[in-house]
């Protein structure tokens, strides 16, 4: 299977079961290696910026799909960013190099400036890959962990009375406080109202999952929240993540975004979480605060590199 012959093209609809365990494959393959999973896979198919046919290309061997590359465009911002994998025994510089490259011509055709990837720090063989196609190392995140076992969360209508959880029809308004609370920060593309729908309704999601920080009938912060089914090994609860924390630039630095947090930690403590994740910016040196004051720790790292296009 090493030495089959191999070639790089557009995905088919007909590629998605072979993809599928491809990634889970992979990632089961080499744990802590990746920073795509088969839920990030499968999850972008419905996407409303996604096409497949256009953005996705595999690399092909013997019958069966032995890499892939998705190209993510994030317009608004001019820049593309690359998700890929390769199976352990196909993990030569050739078929990712062809793969990379195939996706950087996609990213010119798309008028993109510059190309971002996003590498976990033990990759070392990818990282060293970056280097030599021409990326450049501009930004470090952390993935951070919190075993809810580990502390007391108090209940949330005790946090902030003033907190409640999204309602079907109001998907407008997660729209506009996100965009506001993030608006100007690195690697932040503007969200659609239908790309916020479409997060909402993916399998185990739902409006409940989000928590708006209310002053009146004002929206001044929110949590969105998330569970993973699958009981982690060490907390044997469900692993939660906090998916986005925001504050509205006109409240901060009153409180707003620990209380949004505490009232995202209560919900996903009572609905089963052992362990709770989240990624952050280290640059982003008020969120950081805000997370190892709430008990995070450090689990993993993660590099993006980018380069830049004529």
């Amino acid at each position: 299977m090493g030495n089959s012959p191999y070639i790089i093209r557009n995905y088919h609809p007909e590629d998605f079961d072979l993809l599928a365990r491809l990634v889970t494959r992979a990632v089961d393959t080499e744990k802590g290696l990746h920073s795509v999973s088969a839920h990030d896979v499968i999850e972008d198919f419905g996407h409303p910026r996604h096409f497949p046919g256009n953005d996705l290309f595999v690399a092909e061997g013997g019958g069966d799909i032995i890499g892939y590359i998705g190209v993510r465009a994030e317009l608004d911002i001019r820049r593309v960013v690359l998700s890929f994998l390769a199976h352990p025994e196909h993990r030569g510089e050739v078929v990712v190099m062809k793969l990379i490259k195939k996706a950087i011509i996609r990213a010119k055709e798309l008028k993109a400036r510059r190309v971002h990837v996003n590498v976990l720090e033990g990759a070392e063989r990818v990282r060293r890959l970056m280097a030599r196609i021409g990326f450049r190392f501009i930004r470090r995140f952390l993935e951070l962990t919190l075993e809810l076992s580990n502390g007391d969360v108090p209940n949330k209508n005790r946090i902030f009375p003033r907190c409640r959880h999204l309602k079907h029809g109001e998907e407008d308004k997660l729209v506009q406080i996100q965009n506001r609370s993030f608006a100007g920060t690195w690697g932040f593309n503007p969200n659609t109202l239908e790309e916020i729908v479409h997060r909402i309704r993916l399998p185990g999601c739902s409006p409940e999952d989000i928590i708006l920080a209310c002053e009146g009938e004002n929206v001044i912060g929110y949590c969105w929240t998330r569970i993973y089914a699958g009981r982690d090994t060490v907390t044997r609860g469900d692993k939660g993540r906090i998916y986005m924390l925001g504050v509205s630039p006109d409240y901060r630095g009153r409180g707003i975004g620990k209380k949004a947090l505490l009232a995202g930690l209560s919900y996903l403590k009572g609905n089963g979480a052992g362990v709770v994740e989240l990624t952050v910016d280290s640059e982003n040196k008020t969120a950081c605060a805000l997370y190892r004051s709430a008990g995070f720790r450090i689990g993993t790292t993660s590099l993006w590199y980018e380069k830049a296009l004529k």
